[in-house]
């Protein structure tokens, strides 16, 4: 039987080993054990042509819409963050790109989390074009359970991981 202190030397030398064979997932991990020196082939740096402004995005979250469990229906909450999520959107005509992103908790199939994330994503995109936002601005992204906001494993923490939420990429001069 092996007792504790044997089995952390042996975990310590077989993770020393990993790095010094360079095997400790650096293909997956890139910057895992810092960042990676590049070395540009060019040092030439283009210009910004004259009279041209400098531009930048600006993402802003609006408020998220919140779902029951297994749902894809709007409630009422939903709808009067939706309609002010609508009024705002109409009302800035510097927004280049709407991204509506759904997430869920963790119950169900890692699959069928994925399509009600989809679905989610959907409603509140036909939600927000029956309000009258350019449906050509909009991007959908379902994340499914893959991007919690919070723990999944308290019932508050599922609540608020079953949500969609609308980013406003706003354009800066």
């Amino acid at each position: 039987m092996v007792n504790f202190k044997q089995h952390c030397r042996f975990c310590l030398m077989f993770i020393a080993g990993l790095l010094i064979s360079g095997y400790a997932h650096a293909d997956k991990y890139p910057n895992m054990w810092g960042p990676k020196v590049v070395t540009p082939t060019s040092l030439h740096v283009p210009k910004q042509p004259t009279g041209m402004i400098e531009e930048s995005f600006e993402y802003v979250p609006l408020h998220p819409v919140m779902f029951n469990p297994g749902k894809a229906t709007i409630g009422t909450e939903g709808q009067k963050a939706l309609d002010a999520a609508a009024s705002y959107l109409m009302k800035h005509d510097n927004i280049q790109r709407i991204l509506i992103a759904g997430s869920t908790d963790y119950i169900g199939s890692a699959s069928y989390n994925d399509k009600l994330s989809d679905r989610r994503s959907e409603m509140v995109r036909n939600y927000l074009t029956l309000k009258g936002v350019n449906a050509t601005l909009i991007q959908l992204s379902g994340s499914g359970e893959n991007a919690p906001v919070d723990q999944n494993w308290t019932r508050d923490g599922r609540q608020r991981n079953r949500h969609v939420v609308i980013y406003a990429i706003r354009w800066q001069r």
